[in-house]
């Protein structure tokens, strides 16, 4: 067991959970002007694929991998720093490629795809799914 790990805290997780819940509320009651040329189902897809990356940001900056579901808190302490740290870039970088997938899509594709929000949420909504399925292989 890493005697240097830290004690078990969910508390940055929940200020996660909190700015994710702020974020998403400003952009629906309000912050739509601010972002008027992509479309709400793009901007919606940004917002929550960003703030993931930021999460596993988190959690490889603080080493606390136990906060996605399958990975305890003893198994990440026994586990070690570096393989903690490991587990959470690998985590990070999938998400990264999923959200840079996305911009490709909200950005790079713009001249020929017709704009529709149920199509763009359902694509942000897949590359979440995507990712978290090739991030569900990556072992502690």
């Amino acid at each position: 067991m890493d005697v240097q790990y830290q004690k078990k805290s969910y508390t940055l997780f929940w200020v996660w959970l909190i700015l994710l819940a702020a974020a998403m509320l400003f952009y629906m009651y309000g912050g739509r002007q601010y972002f008027p040329l992509i479309g709400s189902g793009k901007n919606l897809g940004i917002i929550v694929l960003v703030f993931l990356d930021l999460l596993f940001a988190l959690m490889l900056a603080t080493q606390s991998v136990y906060w996605i579901g399958g990975v305890t808190y003893e198994a990440a302490a026994e586990a070690g720093a570096s393989a903690r740290r490991r587990f959470a870039l690998r985590h990070l970088l999938i998400f990264l490629a999923a959200t840079a997938l996305f911009l490709f899509y909200c950005f790079g594709m713009k001249g020929w795809i017709v704009p529709d929000r149920t199509r763009d949420a359902l694509v942000a909504g897949g590359m979440v799914c995507v990712a978290g399925a090739a991030s569900s292989k990556v072992r502690l």
